[in-house]
C-alpha cells in the first residue's frame, strides 16, 4: 500500500527503461480480435497509483486501454466488490490483501481465469482462490526510532515480549484493527506468537500504556517520534518498508528500524472478477503487472517486494528495509473465520 512521498516514485519511474515482454521476458502476444473489446475496466484502492507512464505500456504492447478506478482502503474495496458481485463494476481488480480477500473468496467474486504464472509466484496463492495471483509482499511490524532511544539511553525492544515491559510504559502507538489493515496485521501477529494467550498480552499492552489511533497516517502524522509530528512514541505498528524511507542523504545509515520478530507477511493480489465483460484483457493485465519493469515501478512506488524474481526493489528498500526471515504467517480463511470473534475481543480489552 502506497505509504510515501509522491518524489521517490517519482524518481524511480524516471530510471526505467521502456520494454514490451512478457513476464518470462519474451515479446507479449495478448492483442485483443478485432471482435474484442479494447478496454480493460482496472479496480484498484484508492493509494494505489498506477502512472500514465506505465498505462501507456500497456497499450502500445497489448493493444488495449486500461482505465482504472480506485474505490477505497483495502477492506471498504472488497466489501464494494461482494456488493456489486452481479453486476461487477470492472474487469479485474488489483490489490486485495491475504487479510481481507475471503470475504470475497467466499462470495465468489474472483474468476478462476488467469494468464499463465510463474509456479513460483503461485506459491504465495490463496488455495480456495485459484485465480488470485500475486503482485507484490511485504511485511507489517513495529518500528523504532533510533534516534530516541540513543538520546535516552535506553535500549531498544527486540521481542513481542519486551513491547509488554514496563520499561516502555506510554511508548508504543498502534492501530485499530477494525479500522485499519496494519492494524489488523498487528493484531494477527500477536495471534500468531501467542495462540490462546493472545488476549492476556494485549491486556499487558493495555496496561503498558499502547495508544490506539484509527489508522495509519493518524499514528505517524500525530504520534511517532519519527514521523510528521516528531511526536512522544518512538515505537509504532508500520512496515518493515518504513525504515528505508528515513534513510540519510548519504544513503548509509536509517534513523529508525523495524523488529523484524514482530511481522506479518502481507500479500497483495490481483485477480479476474467474475462475470467481466473483458477477461482476456485482464488476463493480459495480470501478464503485464508481472513483468520485470511493472515489478520494480510498483515496488518503487508501493514501497513493497516484487514478486518476480527477476525484479528488484530499490536498493534502499533492500538495504534497509527487508522482509523478516521467519514472518508471522496465518492462512487467509483462518484469519477470515476468526476475525469478527478477534476483534469483539480485542475492542472488549481495549475498551474500543
Amino acid at each position: 500500500m502506497k505509504r510515501f512521498l509522491p518524489s521517490i516514485a517519482a524518481l524511480a519511474v524516471g530510471a526505467l527503461v521502456l520494454s514490451g515482454c512478457s513476464q518470462n521476458g519474451e515479446p507479449s502476444s495478448d492483442a485483443p480480435s478485432e471482435t474484442e473489446s479494447k478496454t480493460v475496466e482496472v479496480l484498484s484502492y484508492d493509494s494505489l497509483e498506477l502512472s500514465d507512464e506505465l498505462l501507456t505500456r500497456f497499450t502500445d504492447e497489448t493493444g488495449y486501454t486500461a482505465t482504472v478506478t480506485q474505490l477505497s482502503g483495502g477492506g471498504e474495496m472488497v466489501n464494494k466488490l461482494v456488493l456489486t458481485k452481479e453486476n461487477p463494476l470492472g474487469d479485474v481488480v488489483f490489490g486485495v490483501d491475504n487479510i481481507t480477500a475471503y470475504r470475497a473468496i467466499e462470495a465468489g467474486v474472483f474468476s478462476e481465469d488467469k494468464p499463465e504464472v510463474d509456479p513460483a509466484i503461485m506459491e504465495q496463492a490463496i488455495p480456495e482462490a485459484p485465480g488470485l495471483v500475486p503482485f507484490d509482499q511485504g511485511d507489517v511490524c513495529v518500528n523504532i526510532d533510533h534516534a530516541w532511544f540513543e538520546e535516552k539511553g535506553l535500549d531498544e525492544p527486540v521481542t513481542f515480549e519486551d513491547l509488554a515491559d514496563p520499561q516502555y510504559k506510554d511508548l508504543l502507538v498502534a492501530m485499530n484493527p477494525t479500522s485499519s489493515s496494519p492494524g489488523m496485521a498487528f493484531l494477527v501477529a500477536t495471534i500468531s506468537q501467542f495462540g490462546d494467550d493472545w488476549q492476556q498480552y494485549w491486556k499487558d499492552l493495555n496496561a503498558n500504556g499502547v495508544k490506539i489511533t484509527k489508522g495509519w497516517s493518524d499514528a505517524f502524522g500525530v504520534d511517532y517520534s519519527a514521523g510528521e509530528a516528531a511526536g512522544p512514541r518512538p515505537m509504532m505498528v508500520s512496515y518493515s518498508s518504513s525504515p528505508a524511507y528515513s534513510v540519510n542523504d548519504e544513503g548509509t545509515a536509517s534513523s529508525t528500524g523495524a523488529l523484524l520478530d514482530t511481522c506479518f507477511h502481507q500479500v497483495e493480489y490481483m485477480g479476474v472478477l467474475n462475470g467481466a465483460k473483458n477477461v482476456e484483457g485482464a488476463k493480459a493485465f495480470m501478464n503485464f503487472m508481472l513483468q520485470t519493469q511493472q515489478q520494480e515501478e510498483i515496488s518503487a512506488a508501493n514501497y513493497m517486494f516484487p514478486v518476480n524474481s527477476e525484479a528488484k526493489a530499490p536498493e534502499a528498500l533492500e538495504k534497509f528495509g527487508p522482509m523478516a526471515e521467519e514472518p508471522h504467517q496465518m492462512d487467509a480463511k483462518t484469519i477470515a473465520q476468526k476475525q469478527q470473534e478477534w476483534l469483539t475481543t480485542w475492542a472488549d480489552i481495549m475498551g474500543q
